[in-house]
C-alpha cells in the first residue's frame, strides 16, 4: 500500500482509533484491521481508475513488501508518488506527501469517503444496523462525505473537471465550487495534470474522470 493508517490521523480525515489495539472480547476485527483492508481495496481501484491495470502493477512493483522503494524502482513512479515541481513552476505534490507533522494523501480522501459510508452502518443478522449511543445523536456522514470527495475530485481532476474549468473554494460550509472559473490561483496541480505533462511516461488513455458531488451524495 502507499498509504497506511497514519494518513487518517489530520482533521479533514480524522477516524478515531485506527492506532493498534487488540482485540479484545470477540472476534470481530477492530477499526484498525477494517481501515486496512478498505486502503488495500479503494488505493487499487483509485489508481486503476487513472492509470489502468498494467500502469498500476507496474507502480506496485516498485515497492518492497514493507512500502519501501525497491533500488532499481523507476524515477517516473517515484515522481507520481513523491511529488514533481514541474517546468511551469508549479507543483504536483504526489500522491502522498507532508506539511509539517499532517500526512496528506489524495488517496486518503478517496479511502475515508467510502470508509464512512461503510462505518455508519453495520451489517447483522437482523439486517443493516446503525448505531445508537445512549445520550447521543445519530448524524450521516453525507456532509463530511461530500467535503472529503469534493476535496479528492479537486485533486484527482484539478480544473480539467468533464471539459469544464471549475474554480474550488473553502467556505463555512466546506468545500464551494464556482463554474466556469480556473484554478490559476494555486500552484499546485492535479493529478490529470501531472500525468499530462509528460505522456512519454504515463499512459492518459486510462484516466476515468470524476465529478464533485452535493451533501446529498449526488
Amino acid at each position: 500500500m502507499i498509504i497506511d493508517t497514519s494518513y487518517f490521523l489530520n482533521k479533514s480525515v480524522f477516524i478515531p482509533n485506527v492506532v493498534n489495539q487488540p482485540n479484545i472480547g470477540g472476534n470481530n476485527p477492530n477499526k484498525t484491521d477494517v481501515l486496512k483492508q478498505e486502503i488495500d481495496e479503494k488505493e487499487a481501484k483509485l489508481l486503476i481508475s487513472a492509470l489502468g491495470f498494467e500502469q498500476h502493477k507496474e507502480l506496485s512493483e516498485q515497492f518492497n513488501t514493507d512500502g519501501s522503494w525497491k533500488t532499481d524502482a523507476l524515477q517516473k513512479w517515484k515522481y507520481l508518488t513523491e511529488g514533481k515541481t514541474l517546468e511551469n513552476g508549479k507543483r504536483w505534490n504526489g500522491l502522498r506527501y507532508s506539511y509539517g507533522s499532517k500526512k496528506i494523501s489524495i488517496i486518503a480522501y478517496y479511502v475515508y469517503f467510502y470508509f464512512l459510508s461503510g462505518d455508519f452502518s453495520t451489517y447483522t443478522a437482523t439486517g443493516i444496523q446503525i448505531a445508537n449511543a445512549e445520550n447521543s445523536e445519530t448524524q450521516t456522514p453525507n456532509q463530511k462525505q461530500s467535503e472529503a470527495w469534493n476535496t479528492f475530485v479537486k485533486m484527482y481532476n484539478g480544473s480539467n473537471l468533464c471539459g469544464r474549468n471549475y474554480n474550488f473554494f473553502q467556505n463555512w460550509n466546506g468545500i464551494g465550487m464556482q463554474w466556469n472559473g480556473s484554478n490559476g490561483q494555486s500552484n499546485e496541480v492535479s493529478l490529470y495534470e501531472f500525468l499530462s505533462a509528460y505522456p512519454e511516461d504515463y499512459d492518459l488513455s486510462f484516466f476515468k474522470r470524476e465529478t464533485i458531488i452535493n451533501a446529498w451524495n449526488l
